[in-house]
C-alpha cells in the first residue's frame, strides 16, 4: 500500500511540474544553495502562520513535527529554484505553486513517520 502510494504520489508530482513548467534538479542532485539564515527564517516563519491559522491538520502534529513538514517545503524549493529566482517577484508565484503542490505531500509524509514510529518500524 505504501509503495502503491508514493508511486502515485510521485506521479502526481512530476506531472504537476512538467505542466506547470517547473524543472528542478534530477533526483540524487545538489540542491541550489540558500544561505542558512534564509532557510531557518522560512522554517521559524512557516511553523508560526501555520499554527496559528489553526490549520486541521496541526491537530495531529507536535511543533517539532510542523516545523518538519515546512522543512520539507523549504528542501522542495531548494530544488526547484535558485535562491536569486526565489527572491525575485517575478517567481513568487512559481514559488507559491511549488509550496502549494508540496505542502499536501510533506504532511502525509509527516503522518508516515508518525505511524512507522507507532509501529516500530
Amino acid at each position: 500500500m505504501f509503495k502503491e502510494f508514493m508511486l502515485c504520489s510521485l506521479c502526481f508530482l512530476l506531472l504537476l511540474f512538467y505542466a506547470t513548467k517547473v524543472n528542478g534538479h534530477p533526483d540524487g542532485a545538489t540542491p541550489f544553495w540558500y544561505p542558512s539564515s534564509f532557510i531557518y527564517g522560512y522554517i521559524n516563519g512557516c511553523a508560526e502562520s501555520v499554527e496559528q491559522g489553526q490549520f486541521s491538520f496541526t491537530e495531529e502534529f507536535w511543533p517539532d513535527e510542523v516545523r518538519s513538514i515546512c522543512g520539507c517545503v523549504v528542501d522542495s524549493l531548494r530544488h526547484s529554484l535558485e535562491y536569486e529566482k526565489m527572491l525575485d517577484n517575478n517567481s513568487k508565484s512559481q514559488a507559491a505553486s511549488i509550496v502549494s503542490a508540496t505542502f499536501p505531500i510533506c504532511i502525509t509524509e509527516e503522518k508516515l513517520k508518525k505511524t512507522d514510529e507507532i509501529r516500530g518500524v
